[in-house]
């Protein structure tokens, strides 16, 4: 039988429910296992682990849990009442694992495993999931440590479309979203959303999920891994 998350999760949660939030992750071990939940629904939704209410991600944000290996029953609650959809997970000892609530009907929420996740020395890593139900054709472009002119992450991006990791040096990954243009040759025609700077140290990855802005728009949800 597995362990419960740990209470520092706990903690973090009782922070979320009194306005804070955050994509960091929550534990202090490292080799831990870590659950990112990415709300890319247009309201909150109660996190249900086991069946115990671990905490309230508000719309367009993250929050990740420590986990210790095993296999748990993953459900994504609304709290303004509706239905409420569950999966079963099973995370190995180290495993890095992002769930995301998605808005459509009838789906179960969108689980992002691990694989070809390993980061070798003197890398970094970086992949995109385009969960934003209500975005027009778009196209989703990165630079890297190792090369500054954005480029495509791949080409067409489509709802629901999640990149294969990419890899590079250590240093800033960049995230941006463009209207989608007509071929995949030309440039970026516009900005319609983009992050910050990504500092990824050596050996580690990270993941951004584009998501419907609450109000209009877009926005981009970064979380580790």
């Amino acid at each position: 039988m597995h362990a419960r998350p740990s209470s520092v999760a706990a903690a973090a949660a009782a922070a979320l429910l009194a306005g804070a939030c955050s994509t960091e992750p929550v534990n202090t071990l490292p080799d831990d296992a870590r659950l990112a939940v990415v709300n890319a629904r247009a309201s909150s939704v109660w996190v249900m682990l086991d069946g115990e209410a671990r905490a309230l991600v508000t719309e367009g944000s993250a929050l990740t849990f420590a986990l210790a290996g095993g296999t748990y029953t993953v459900e994504l609650r609304p709290s303004g009442g509706g239905i409420a959809f569950t999966r079963s997970l099973t995370v190995s000892d180290s495993g890095r694992y992002v769930v995301v609530a998605v808005d459509s009907n009838g789906s179960l929420p969108v689980i992002l495993g691990d694989t070809n996740a390993t980061v070798p020395s003197g890398a970094t890593k970086l992949r995109v999931a385009h969960m934003a139900a209500g975005a027009p054709a778009i196209d989703i472009w990165r630079t890297q440590p190792d090369y500054q002119t954005p480029i495509r992450v791949q080409f067409p991006f489509n709802y629901r479309d999640v990149s294969p990791y990419l890899q590079s040096t250590p240093g800033a990954w960049r995230v941006l979203v463009s209207s989608a243009v007509a071929g995949p040759g030309d440039p970026m025609s516009d900005t319609l959303a983009s992050t910050s700077p990504i500092d990824i140290a050596d050996g580690r990855s990270r993941t951004v999920v584009v998501v419907d802005k609450p109000g209009g728009g877009l926005q981009l949800v970064v979380v580790d891994p």
